[in-house]
């Protein structure tokens, strides 16, 4: 793809090669994902930031831009509706579970990233700021609200299951187990903050444990006290549980939340063809894998900025209480 530089101050090869970086890390992500020599990655990113006034450097393994952002910012407004308005490639992120099994192969008319984030800040900044067009996220953590300038297209609910290795102690108890029972082991360790609401719910049940191991309760044996990651507690979606094949079990415990896919658009975009073509290619998709799914529901909606008035479904609302037809839950 060449083109000119549209009125701007740089032709649209060059902002996609800043703004790659930002997006996808490396410069063979961006030279795959884009069709682009890594030299011309790496030069024109360079270029790119020079003319702005700004300095490309890398902090905690994702590059950043330091110096006046503003004239920037507006450029890459001009590109972003550049790509919109003239059919061009848009670009789709993910949540490291859902991407795969939503957005691989790479929906039409989308370039897709590494589909690998397991937060929710930094993929919501780059949509924000123009340098991806859309965002698969995890509800509940979404945007809402009219006054957002993202809308959240809801797109499935289901539930949200602990799941452990076979042979895990906490089988043996069955029924009987309970959430006091769990949080004596370590649980899947998170950023905190990544995922605020899903974090109230875990924190709610006593599970929350943050990006540290709980240590390992005195009462064990020293069979138990074997390999930490044999003895984690685990969190999955009814859709992903499968990947992970016989190796994993799902505890008999409900979280008393519910989870599920969103469609993140800028609100200026919310309405356009392309938008809601991928909307109904992602609930395709969706539907083929909720044949062998019963727990997951395909929402048949289009756009809708509040999740809970589309599904008509409970959802955990962060204090742990189940809310049904809120309209500001998302």
């Amino acid at each position: 793809m060449r083109s000119c530089r549209q009125g701007g101050l740089v032709d649209i090869e060059s902002l996609a090669a800043l703004d790659g970086l930002l997006w996808l890390r490396t410069g063979h992500a961006v030279a795959h994902a884009f069709n682009f020599s890594q030299s011309f990655v790496s030069r024109s990113a360079r270029r790119c930031a020079d003319v702005f006034g700004v300095e490309l450097k890398k902090a905690e393994s994702e590059w950043c831009l330091d110096g006046d952002l503003m004239l920037l910012n507006l450029e890459r407004k001009v590109h972003q509706h550049v790509r919109w308005q003239k059919g061009l490639p848009l670009r789709l992120e993910a949540q490291h579970w859902s991407g795969p099994l939503l957005c691989a192969p790479s929906p039409s008319g989308w370039i897709t990233g590494n589909l690998n984030f397991l937060e929710y800040h930094r993929p919501l900044h780059l949509l924000a700021l123009g340098v991806i067009d859309a965002w698969v996220a995890s509800y509940p953590d979404v945007p809402f609200g009219d006054d957002s300038d993202i809308v959240a297209i809801p797109l499935s609910r289901m539930p949200m299951r602990l799941v452990v290795n076979q042979g895990h102690p906490l089988l043996a108890l069955g029924r009987h187990l309970t959430f006091a029972d769990v949080a004596q082991y370590p649980c899947l360790p998170l950023p905190d903050g990544a995922f605020p609401q899903f974090q109230a719910a875990l924190q709610h049940c006593g599970l929350w444990q943050g990006s540290g191991l709980a240590p390992m309760s005195g009462r064990r044996g020293g069979q138990e006290q074997g390999c930490v990651e044999d003895l984690l507690v685990g969190f999955s979606t009814p859709l992903a549980l499968p990947l992970y094949g016989e190796a994993v079990v799902e505890l008999p415990l409900e979280l008393p939340m519910v989870v599920g896919d969103a469609l993140l658009i800028r609100r200026e975009f919310s309405d356009s063809p392309q938008t809601h073509d991928l909307a109904a290619q992602l609930r395709q998709r969706l539907r083929k894998l909720a044949l062998t799914t019963p727990d997951v529901v395909v929402l048949e909606h289009s756009v809708c900025s509040s999740f809970e008035a589309a599904a008509g479904l409970n959802a955990w609302d962060g204090r742990g209480v189940g809310v049904s037809g809120a309209a500001n839950i998302p």
